[in-house]
C-alpha cells in the first residue's frame, strides 16, 4: 500500500464517520478544488451507501474506503494515472475496491449487525 503520509487528501477528516451515499460522492468530484478531477462511489454492501469511492486528482487516483471498525476513511490505495485511458483507471480502481470489499466483508457485517443492535 502507498505511504498515505503525503497522498492522503486532507478532506478525509471531515467525511462522517459512517458510510457516505453517492450524492456526497458526487459533490466531492465536482468540487472548486482545483486538484480534483471527479469522484466515483462504488456500491457497498447496503443499498444506497458508499464504502468505497475512488477519487481523481491531478498525479494519482486514490481509492477511498470506510474502515468500520475505526470508523473512519482512508486510502487503501493510490496509483499513478499518466498514460491510462479513463477506463484503465476505473477499471483499475475497481479492481482495487473490490479487492477491499472482499477482505473486509467480515469486518463491515459485524459493524452492521452491531448497528442493528443498537438500534
Amino acid at each position: 500500500m502507498a505511504d498515505d503520509s503525503e497522498t492522503s487528501p486532507s478532506f478525509l477528516s471531515a467525511l462522517p464517520s459512517q458510510p457516505i451515499t453517492d450524492d456526497i460522492v458526487k459533490r466531492i468530484g465536482e468540487s472548486d478544488n482545483p486538484k480534483i478531477r471527479g469522484a466515483m462511489g462504488f456500491p457497498g454492501s447496503t443499498p444506497g451507501s458508499i464504502e468505497a469511492f475512488l477519487l481523481d486528482m491531478e498525479a494519482k487516483t486514490h481509492v477511498i474506503v470506510f474502515d468500520p471498525s475505526a470508523e473512519q476513511w482512508h486510502v487503501y490505495n493510490s496509483f499513478e494515472t499518466e498514460g491510462m485511458s479513463h477506463q484503465e483507471m476505473v477499471d483499475h480502481a475497481s479492481e482495487l475496491a473490490n479487492e477491499w470489499l472482499a477482505q473486509s466483508l467480515s469486518d463491515r457485517i459485524a459493524a452492521a449487525e452491531n448497528t442493528d443492535q443498537d438500534t
